[in-house]
């Protein structure tokens, strides 16, 4: 199943099944993962502020394994930046309590899609 916002012309080849969600209504979202065992979020940068609903949601629906979209550095303990919001939702995984995966992939990951977040974050990592 691909979850898909509300609105979009998104179409998948074979038998997948793309759910429309509003993102906004916290029931359309729990209604889309309702029968879903494992969540993989690939959310970009500007909608990770999403993630915690959809965490919750999944939590409610009776999903098993949450992975967000955290590919990329270790950003355990982070508190500024892209960084920092992924951290934030590893906080709120943990408070939710639903079962979790954290994949680092390392900052390979962060350069190739380096296109998807703002170019302050950018300069940020190259300096670092």
């Amino acid at each position: 199943m691909a979850v898909d916002t509300k609105g979009s012309k998104t179409t998948i080849q074979g038998d997948a099944k793309v759910a429309r969600v509003d993102y906004s209504n916290d029931e359309s979202i729990k209604r889309s993962l309702t029968g879903v065992e494992v969540v993989i979020s690939t959310i970009s940068g500007e909608g990770l502020n999403l993630q915690g609903k959809i965490a919750a949601a999944a939590k409610e629906a009776g999903v098993k394994l949450f992975i967000p979209s955290e590919f990329g550095n270790i950003t355990e303990g982070e508190t500024e930046g892209l960084f920092g919001a992924k951290a934030n939702i590893q906080s709120q995984l943990k408070a939710l309590g639903i079962p979790y995966v954290i994949f680092y992939t390392g900052p390979f990951a962060d350069y190739i899609f380096a296109s998807y977040v703002p170019s302050l974050l950018l300069l940020a990592i190259l300096s670092s």
